[in-house]
């Protein structure tokens, strides 16, 4: 291993003719701008920007390995992935990057690229809510700000942005300074603008140039190996001293590096789930996970016992993986899940396990499904010793022929998992006590899950729904209650309850929203034409249905709701 150093100009150039790139173990870019504005602030101050690790690949070895390209136009939205580079365009030795890919890709963006990120408070699907933005240093600042921690402001601009000038704003595209060979040059630049006299601009033309084209700022290690295993226990060892990889990320890694598509087939695996119904939010964590249950490997996983025969039955079983949990999901969303109130991940795995294994997917499968998904999700099965758990469930699923593991029943039948001994003392058996803990839950995901169990008929798949006040909020202020006539001593209790599960239905949002302040008995009495089936289908008990009856509307509805969850549960 040797120590070289170099210029930022230098690197840049580097990447630009197609020198530099990144390992398929590399994770993508992730530096917001703001990140990227402060590193050159660093850079301007003579602060040491950390070292390098670079991988020298001979051409022969380098087409035996996936690499990509530097992101040079970013968009927030429409291009934050690394292309994959060809491999006719590498040179007879090529740089592989272990260690310092996001301080080189800003770098890089800043330089030689442009940064499109979204404006505030701009919908995602507008267009124009993405200008580019080119990175521009201010020539007349030199002075330390409090408020935002930097010294030398550099900012991404559009066009028009950059065109304000005043006594404290002079803004010059960073990336001129790589036109700049000699000192004379940059003069005659300020000589151009008119501000030769202008020491704070000279100053900073001066120190832009010195940082930029002359200092070597970019200190590095450079490597040879020629294993892939070398390479990802170095890449390993470099990059837990920061941002600890977790064990899938290793996985990740050492499959993208013997798989030249995956990355690619399961980012578009990602963006295809996650832009289901109300929106999704997996990521490479969750995917190596169910790669590894899917395909009957050990859930607690060691990355070192991963060799490419278990990469490449993951591989063999691709399709087969990718079909099964975009039914899942399908399923996720026909139960009316998105990423607002699906509170464990690990929970859907088995749902999978039993598609992928080839089990059926009827009315009942469904029904089990989701019994068995909300089940886990209000006992919280899957919190602490979550691994243990799901290798126990699957093995509650599976048994053992001729070497090979299939599922022991076509049909997902929920009784063999809520009879099924689970570790750590999880379970996934309710009791009528546990019923009843579910009437202390304040409006949240877990009401959802519970009002979606009492409320089968609705499409929630097709169609927004909210959880709704019966007994409306704005009736719970201290001088409503009191100008009621309620007890002093209950007014803390009827504040809490009113958003317990007791008071909360699902109704539509645009009905929810026409209803809002309605006191409830009015509500009904005006706005209701069917009365009995209203008061059936959304449990509301006979009586009086003012404010003043609140405590009472509490008990018997939570009655009635009661009777429904024992039955859907399999309370025994």
């Amino acid at each position: 291993m040797s120590y070289h150093d170099m210029t930022i100009k230098d690197i840049v150039g580097k990447i630009s003719t197609n020198e530099v790139y990144l390992p398929a173990i590399q994770r993508r870019f992730v530096w917001g701008y703001e990140q990227i504005e402060k590193l050159f602030d660093s850079i301007m101050l003579g602060y040491p920007i950390g070292t390098f690790l670079f991988w020298k690949v001979e051409k022969s070895q380098a087409n035996d390995y996936t690499f990509y390209k530097f992101i040079q136009e970013y968009h927030q939205r429409d291009n934050y992935l690394n292309e994959l580079a060809p491999k006719p365009e590498m040179k007879d030795w090529i740089i592989g990057v272990l260690d310092g890919q996001q301080r080189l890709s800003s770098m890089y963006l800043a330089l030689q690229g442009s940064y499109s990120y979204k404006k505030p408070r701009a919908r995602w699907d507008n267009d124009d809510a993405f200008p580019k933005r080119l990175f521009y240093f201010n020539l007349l600042r030199d002075e330390f700000d409090e408020d935002e921690g930097i010294t030398y402001e550099f900012k991404f601009l559009t066009d028009s942005e950059a065109e304000y000038i005043d006594e404290k704003h002079f803004w010059i595209p960073v990336k001129e300074a790589l036109k700049w060979k000699e000192a004379t040059d940059y003069i005659a630049y300020a000589t151009r603008k008119n501000y030769l006299s202008n020491s704070i601009f000279i100053k900073n033309l001066t120190l832009l140039w010195q940082r930029i084209i002359q200092d070597k700022i970019i200190n590095y290690f450079e490597v040879e190996a020629k294993e892939l295993d070398s390479i990802l226990d170095i890449f390993t060892r470099v990059n837990s001293g920061g941002t600890v990889l977790s064990k899938s990320d290793l996985l990740f890694s050492t499959i993208v590096a013997n798989w030249e598509k995956a990355r690619e087939e399961i980012e578009e695996l990602l963006k295809n789930i996650n832009n289901k119904g109300e929106k999704f939010n997996f990521d490479n964590d969750f995917i190596m996970r169910l790669c590894l249950v899917l395909t009957d490997c050990p859930v607690l996983f060691n990355v070192k016992n991963f060799k490419k025969e278990n990469i490449q039955i993951i591989r063999n079983n691709w399709d087969g993986i990718k079909d099964a949990i975009k039914r899942t999901v399908d399923l996720l969303v026909e139960f009316g899940f998105s990423q607002e109130n699906l509170t464990s991940r690990n929970s859907i795995i088995p749902i999978a396990y039993h598609i992928f294994k080839g089990g059926c997917l009827s009315n009942d499968d469904k029904k089990n499904f989701k019994i068995y998904l909300i089940t886990s999700l209000l006992k919280q099965t899957y919190g602490g010793k979550g691994d243990q758990v799901l290798d126990s469930i699957r093995n509650a699923l599976r048994e053992e022929i001729d070497g090979n593991y299939v599922i022991k029943n076509e049909n997902f039948t929920i009784d063999i998992l809520i009879n099924h001994k689970l570790p750590a003392d999880k379970t996934l058996t309710f009791t009528k006590e546990d019923i009843e803990e579910l009437f202390e839950y304040k409006k949240s995901p877990y009401t959802f899950m519970v009002l979606s169990i009492l409320y089968p008929h609705l499409k929630l798949g097709q169609v927004k729904f909210h959880q709704d006040h019966l007994h409306p909020i704005s009736a719970f202020t201290n001088t409503n209650l009191k100008k009621s006539g309620i007890d002093i001593s209950k007014l803390k209790k009827w504040y809490e309850d009113k958003d317990k599960l007791a008071n909360l239905q699902l109704l539509e949002g645009i009905e929810n929203e026409s209803k809002n302040k309605t006191p409830l008995k009015d509500w009904i009495e005006n706005k209701i034409d069917n009365k009995p089936l209203y008061k059936t289908t959304n449990y509301i008990p006979n009586l009086d249905l003012s404010l003043n009856n609140f405590e009472l509307f509490i008990e018997e509805r939570k009655k009635l709701m009661i009777n429904e969850l024992v039955k859907f549960l399999r309370v025994k």
